[in-house]
């Protein structure tokens, strides 16, 4: 083992309103033999007043010269950590005392594992995280978004630099890491609540949303490129949009994505999803589709759109009833 088993990734850019609180529990940790990294982005506040004021040798501070975003500063903490095991924590988040012990148990015990999440509480709302814990059920939550809560993530080192972080997937790094960890690892989480996981505003903005989605996009596509199916007449962009839609097509279009997805089923995945749940899956992710697709499209049931819910119909009637359950249920037809 390395001289410090955990190295634990903390970047930090004016976070003086948390800090404290957030490095008081990593120094609480049961577990308590790591470093902690901490990688100041140029904050303007009194964040690095406040981490200097600690004494505690296992706190590594780092100051960047200038601010070049959260990303970059993972990708800094990597390449300098000497742990066995990569930790990551957010400066305004509250780790539970036994977090890391769990962790590193965990990993000890399953080395095929590269990586190992946790539950999470959120701060100030009664509202909680629970993710999947199988490597199985996090492949099929990968085809939807993030699986892991990416503070309260361990991984092994080696695997962890080997991918390192994208700065260009930024404000969706994390599942963009995820993601291609995860068509060569396998990915797990703890059924334990180890984070008090804070949310604020700008995380949830409308615009912060849009980007975060626009960078998602890519990564979602590449857990699809499992499926050995015709990329000519299956275009890139076509699936892009079928997968996360964001424009609005035509029914040449609607009928190509909606034959993909029946087609997915159909072609080899080298086994890399579960039928079963794969199916179920796709259905969700073809109701999706077609609910956006509707939505958009401002269709009416009427004589026009007869061809085209008659082919929504044969394809996914299950989609088609409970759709019009929800659209119309206020309405008297």
């Amino acid at each position: 083992m390395q001289e410090s088993l955990i190295s634990v990734l903390l970047p930090v850019f004016n976070a003086e309103k948390f800090i404290k609180e957030c490095i008081d529990s990593i120094l609480a940790q049961t577990y308590s033999n790591f470093e902690l990294i901490i990688i100041d982005d140029c904050s303007n506040d009194s964040s690095v007043d406040i981490i200097k004021s600690y004494t505690d040798k296992r706190i590594k501070l780092i100051l960047k010269p200038r601010n070049t975003g959260y990303t970059e500063s993972l990708n800094q903490g990597l390449n300098i950590a000497r742990g066995y095991f990569i930790a990551r924590m957010d400066a305004d988040d509250i780790s539970m005392p036994n977090r890391f012990e769990l962790q590193v148990n965990f990993l000890r015990k399953n080395p095929s594992v590269a990586i190992c999440g946790t539950d999470a509480n959120i701060l100030g709302a009664n509202f909680k995280f629970n993710f999947p814990e199988s490597y199985e059920a996090i492949k099929i939550n990968l085809l939807f978004g993030s699986s892991l809560i990416h503070p309260t993530i361990m991984g092994r080192r080696d695997i962890l630099n080997k991918y390192g972080y994208d700065s260009s997937m930024e404000p969706a790094e994390d599942y963009d890491l995820f993601t291609r960890v995860a068509l060569n690892y396998p990915l797990m989480n703890l059924s334990k609540r180890l984070l008090n996981y804070r949310v604020h505003n700008n995380q949830t903005s409308n615009i912060r949303s849009a980007i975060q989605k626009d960078r998602m996009r890519p990564s979602m596509y590449r857990m699809f490129q499992v499926f050995k199916y015709d990329t000519e007449v299956y275009k890139r962009e076509i699936i892009m949009n079928a997968i996360m839609p964001y424009r609005s097509i035509d029914t040449k279009e609607l009928h190509l994505v909606l034959n993909w997805y029946q087609l997915l089923l159909k072609v080899d995945c080298n086994n890399f999803y579960e039928l079963h749940s794969l199916g179920k899956a796709l259905d969700r992710k073809k109701y999706n589709f077609l609910k956006f697709y509707v939505e958009n499209s401002k269709l009416r049931i009427d004589f026009g759109a007869a061809i085209l819910w008659k082919r929504i119909f044969m394809i996914s009637p299950r989609w088609f009833f409970s759709y019009l359950s929800v659209r119309f249920k206020n309405r008297v037809i």
